[in-house]
């Protein structure tokens, strides 16, 4: 069912993205300049490898590949209204995130796999320091995520599934360059998002599955950096042809969190192809 899931994916995220427009007034302008509020979309089909150990399931060590399609939405907080380009909210931008994933990963011995599929979400503020005329920028800012995962093994009769859960209030920053060619336009950007303090939700190592979903509680706990990491960032390149822009990017996500009787670690690996297109919605009165 996984594989049927994953060809689903694919199948959506190459057709959409040749239906998508192109990046209207390019990618070097300065959005805040215009008076409606413009959002840039990314689409995102992923390709890349996992590293993973779930003591839970199996004390042996698991890689294999993923595949998935993401979708990702900047646009700032501003409008022709009272706070206006030099009200409080001038430098003042957001971003949100959905990324959904599949992946398939052997032991090493390739005796058994585990299919997982995941989903997280998030939305985040960020504040922007402009030099020499926007074409460099930093952004600094909050980020809120969950973060959701789902496990099956092979041959583990009582305990055949195993979960990630975790809500994370998280530290965003980011760098971004943008620079001309000949005939086209490039936004090189580097971003790291890590955790700061949130709640997960592990099993406890003697529950078996059948006991969690007849509803014998696990874990609950408050997360942070002493029990619980998570660091996710990229490289990207955005470049605008004539009629399109495209995105191709490095995704590298890792996890690690532990109780006392397990150490759980994620670690995948991403390349990544996008469609980035521009729309304009009209400013928002309230701000």
């Amino acid at each position: 069912m996984l594989k049927r899931y994953c060809f689903i994916l694919l199948i959506s995220c190459t057709a959409l993205p040749l239906s998508a427009v192109g990046l209207q007034g390019g990618i070097m302008n300065d959005s805040t300049a215009r008076p409606s509020v413009t959002h840039d979309n990314v689409l995102k089909l992923k390709y890349g490898w996992v590293w993973q150990t779930d003591p839970y399931l199996s004390p042996l060590a698991y890689s294999g590949n993923l595949i998935g399609l993401a979708n990702e939405w900047w646009q700032p907080f501003r409008s022709d209204t009272r706070l206006g380009r030099t009200g409080k909210l001038a430098n003042w931008g957001h971003v949100g995130t959905i990324d959904i994933h599949g992946l398939r990963a052997y032991s090493s011995a390739y005796t058994n796999l585990i299919y997982g599929l995941g989903f997280h979400a998030g939305w985040g503020a960020y504040y922007r320091f402009a030099w020499l005329d926007n074409r460099l920028r930093l952004i600094i800012g909050p980020f809120l995520e969950a973060d959701f995962m789902v496990r099956q093994i092979g041959s583990n009769v009582n305990k055949p599934y195993s979960f990630d859960v975790g809500i994370d209030a998280m530290a965003m920053a980011g760098l971004q360059w943008s620079f001309y060619g000949r005939k086209t336009s490039y936004r090189l950007r580097y971003r790291i998002r890590t955790n700061l303090i949130g709640m997960d939700y592990l099993p406890d190592y003697w529950q078996s599955y059948f006991e969690i979903v007849s509803g014998v509680p696990g874990l609950y706990r408050c997360s942070g950096h002493w029990n619980h990491n998570v660091v996710r960032h990229d490289l990207s390149l955005d470049l605008q042809f004539p009629h399109s822009t495209w995105r191709i990017a490095a995704e590298h996500e890792f996890l690690n969190y532990a109780t006392e009787y397990m150490q759980f670690t994620r670690n995948q690996v991403s390349i990544v192809v996008g469609c980035i297109w521009q729309y304009r919605i009209k400013p928002n009165a309230r701000l």
